[in-house]
C-alpha cells in the first residue's frame, strides 16, 4: 500500500538531509500518492508515501507516532485481521487515535511484544518500528515475501527501501557481478540475499531485522515455509473424506476473500479468464455486487479474453480489458524494468502485468484480488504433475506389465519429477539459492517431525519459496507502478497450512476423461476445481492453465547496433564483430537475456534517459512473423 525508506548514519551527530528525503520520495510516489511524509533527527531519518486504502484521513499518515512520541512506525502492507486486534487492544485499555490497521501494528509491537505480534499478524506487510528512547530500530517483512524489503548495511551507514531506487540520492548504484554471472548463464534472478546491485541485499520473507544505533546489525527469521508442515493437522486430513476438505478449503477461502476486501475505497479483481481468478471473483461478488474486474488480453491466437469475457457475463459483471499487442512487449521493455528492478527474462508476461495495471487505476480503482499463490499450494504447474503420454512415449521398450504396474503407481501419485541438477557453474555465482533452500526445507521438517516427507508432499513446500517469490515481486512492483495494491486470497496463512498438509489425492486425482495432453487421466488443483463448481459453470472451473500467453519476446530480431558501446560489450570486451556473431550464433533467449541486461544497466548504472532507451529499441528491435520463423 506505500513506499517506505529509512537510513541510519552510524556517526549519529548527522542529520540526514531534508533535500535527500524529498529526492528518495520522489522516487517512491508511485508506491504512495495520497500522502508523503519525511522525519530526520541526528542519526536517523524516514520517508513514507501513502496509498490510502484504510482511514483516509490524514491522521493515518506516517511516520507514525505513538501518543506518547516514543515509538515511530513507518509501514507497507495491509492487517486483514486488525479488527480483531484492535478489539483485544481496546480491552486492555487502548484508546486509538484513528481507524487504520497502521496504528493496530504499532500498537500490537508496543503492548503485545514484537514476537506475539508477528505470530498474530495475518496480511502483508514490511515495516520498520523505531524506539527513540532506546535508540533501537526493528525491521520485519511478511511470511512469503508480499511486500518487498531492501537493506544497504556498510561501515558509515546502514538503509532500507521498499524499492532499490530510493537509494540513489545516498549511494551509486554499482552492479553486483556475480550476479550478472549467473543471470548470463540462465539464473532467473535473486530473490532474497545478494540482488543485482552491490552491497544491497533482499530480505529474505519472514525476516527480523535488529539495530541499536551505532551498532551491528542483526538478522533472525521468525517464519519459515517449513514451518506449516504439521503432522498433527497431516494426520487429521488423512482421516477426513475428500468432500470434507473440500468443505474446508471453501470456508477458509470464501472468509479471506471477505477479509481482503475490505477498504475504504473500491477493490477490485484481475480476471485471467482461469480458474483461480476466477474462482476469487465469484466469491468476491458474493460480498460486491458491481465488483470491478480487469483482463490483460493479449492479441492473438491464444488470447483468453473469450474466457474472461464469458465469466463476466456469468457473474454479471461488468468487464474492463485493454489488449496488449506484440509491439507493447518491445515499447514497454524500459516501463516494467524501470519498476521491476533488474531483468524480468523469467516473466514476460510482466507487459501485460503493467497494461492492466495502468487500466486499473485508470478506473479509480486502488487495490486488487488476485488468484497467485493456487498453483503453488495445490499443483497446478504442468511440470510437478505426472504426464501420461510423455511416459509412454520415452518408455517404448518395458513390456506390458511392467508398463501397466509403473503407470498405475504413477497415476496414484507415487511419482516425482526427475531430479533436476543444480548447474553448478551457474549457480555458483548466486549461493545455490533454490538448491539450499529446497534441502533446508526437507531437513528442518525432518529435524522438526522426526520423519522423512514423501517426494509427493515436498512438491508445495518447495513451490512457495523461491518461484512464489518471483510472482509477487513482479505483481507489486507492476501493481505499484501504477499505485495499485495486488492481494492474495490463497495466500491467508491457515489456507496455506492447510494446502501443504492436506493429502495429495486432494490435489492431483486419478480421472478417466481427462485427456489434457500434458497429463492424461490427472486432474490437477482437484480440491480448488471442486470448489469452482459450486461457484462457476463447470467450462470455466475445469480450464486447463494458461498464463498470459506471450510469445512475441521469442520473434525479437536485435541488430548489432544496440548493443554498440553499450554496457554488455564493455563488460565481456566485445567488439563490433563479437556482437554481430552472438546475436547470428545465439539461441534467441540468450539474445533477449542479454536486450533486458543491458536496458537494466543504461537505466540504474548509466542513467540513461528513459526516453533515449527507447528510441534505441526502436531502432534497433523488431519482432519477425512467427511464420518465417
Amino acid at each position: 500500500m506505500c513506499g517506505i525508506f529509512g537510513i541510519h548514519f552510524r556517526n549519529s551527530d548527522v542529520i540526514p538531509e531534508k533535500d535527500r528525503l524529498c529526492r528518495t520520495l520522489k522516487h517512491l510516489e508511485h508506491r504512495g500518492p495520497d500522502g508523503k511524509g519525511i522525519y530526520a533527527e541526528p542519526g536517523i531519518g524516514f520517508v513514507h508515501t501513502r496509498l490510502s486504502l484504510l482511514d483516509l484521513s490524514s491522521r493515518s499518515n506516517q511516520p507514525f507516532w505513538d501518543g506518547q512520541g516514543r515509538f515511530c512506525i513507518v509501514y507497507n502492507g495491509e492487517i486483514y485481521n486488525f479488527g480483531e486486534l484492535r478489539a483485544e487492544l481496546e480491552q486492555r485499555g487502548v484508546v486509538f487515535r484513528t481507524t487504520s490497521d497502521t496504528e493496530v501494528a504499532l500498537e500490537c509491537v508496543i503492548h503485545l511484544g514484537l514476537e506475539e505480534t508477528l505470530k498474530r499478524l495475518e496480511g502483508m506487510f514490511a515495516f520498520a518500528l523505531y524506539d527513540k528512547e532506546q535508540k533501537e530500530l526493528v525491521l520485519v517483512r511478511d511470511r512469503f515475501g508480499i511486500k518487498p524489503l531492501y537493506v544497504y548495511d556498510s561501515e558509515d551507514r546502514f538503509m532500507f527501501s521498499s524499492e532499490v531506487c530510493a537509494m540513489r540520492p545516498w549511494i551509486d548504484l554499482k552492479p553486483d557481478m556475480l550476479t550478472i554471472s549467473s543471470y548470463v548463464q540462465g539464473f532467473e534472478g535473486p530473490t532474497q540475499g545478494r540482488s543485482f546491485f552491490d552491497n544491497i541485499t533482499i530480505v529474505p520473507p519472514g525476516s527480523i531485522i535488529k539495530l541499536k544505533l551505532n551498532g551491528p546489525a542483526s538478522y533472525d527469521r521468525f517464519f519459515r515455509v517449513s514451518d506449516l508442515r504439521d503432522q498433527d493437522q497431516v494426520a487429521k486430513l488423512e482421516r477426513m473424506s475428500s468432500e470434507k476438505i473440500v468443505d474446508e478449503v471453501d470456508r477458509l477461502l470464501l472468509d479471506s476473500v471477505k477479509k481482503q476486501l475490505l477498504a475504504d475505497v473500491p477493490v477490485g479483481a484481475l480476471c485471467s479468464g482461469g480458474v483461480d481468478s476466477s474462482l476469487i471473483m465469484a466469491m468476491a461478488s458474493k460480498f460486491h455486487s458491481d465488483l470491478a474486474i480487469f483482463h490483460a488480453n493479449v492479441v492473438g491466437p491464444d488470447s483468453e479474453y473469450a474466457a474472461a469475457s464469458s465469466l463476466a457475463k456469468y457473474l454479471k459483471l461488468d468487464l474492463k480489458s485493454v489488449d496488449v499487442t506484440p509491439q507493447d512487449f518491445i515499447d514497454l521493455i524500459p516501463d516494467v524494468i524501470e519498476h521491476y528492478g533488474y531483468p524480468y527474462s523469467q516473466h514476460p508476461n510482466s507487459v501485460p502485468f503493467l497494461k492492466v495495471s495502468q487500466l486499473v487505476r485508470a478506473n479509480n480503482i486502488k487495490a486488487v484480488l488476485s488468484g497467485e499463490g493456487s498453483d503453488e499450494c495445490y499443483l497446478g504447474y504442468h511440470n510437478l504433475v505426472f504426464n501420461l503420454r510423455k511416459f509412454l512415449l520415452e518408455f517404448p521398450q518395458h513390456s506390458f506389465y511392467q508398463m501397466v504396474r509403473q503407470t498405475a503407481r504413477k497415476l496414484a501419485g507415487r511419482w516425482s519429477p526427475r531430479p533436476v541438477y543444480e548447474n553448478a557453474s551457474c549457480n555458483i555465482f548466486n549461493g545455490f539459492e533454490k538448491g539450499i533452500e529446497r534441502e533446508r526445507i526437507v531437513n528442518d521438517i525432518k529435524q522438526l517431525t522426526g520423519l522423512d516427507i514423501a517426494k509427493k508432499d515436498q512438491k508445495s513446500l518447495l513451490m512457495l519459496n523461491y518461484h512464489l517469490r518471483t510472482l509477487l515481486h513482479r505483481n507489486d512492483c507492476l501493481g505499484m507502478a501504477s499505485g495499485i495494491e495486488a492481494r492474495f486470497p490463497f495466500l491467508d496463512t491457515e489456507l496455506v497450512k492447510l494446502s501443504v498438509n492436506m493429502p495429495y489425492r486432494c490435489k492431483v486425482r486419478f480421472s478417466p476423461f481427462m485427456l489434457e495432453r500434458q497429463h492424461y487421466f490427472l486432474r490437477d488443483k482437484w480440491v480448488i476445481r471442486k470448489v469452482a463448481d459450486r461457484y462457476l459453470p463447470a467450462k470455466l472451473s475445469m480450464r486447463k492453465k494458461l498464463g498470459f500467453p506471450t510469445e512475441s519476446q521469442r520473434h525479437l530480431k536485435i541488430s548489432q547496433g544496440f548493443f554498440k558501446g553499450s554496457f554488455v560489450a564493455d563488460i565481456f570486451r566485445l567488439d563490433d564483430n563479437s556482437v554481430n556473431y552472438m546475436l547470428n550464433n545465439s539461441k534467441q533467449q540468450f539474445s533477449y537475456r542479454l536486450l533486458l541486461l543491458e536496458v537494466w544497466a543504461q537505466l540504474f548504472l548509466m542513467n540513461t534517459s528513459k526516453d533515449i532507451v527507447c528510441e534505441s529499441l526502436s531502432k534497433n528491435v523488431s519482432i519477425l512473423d512467427p511464420s518465417r520463423g
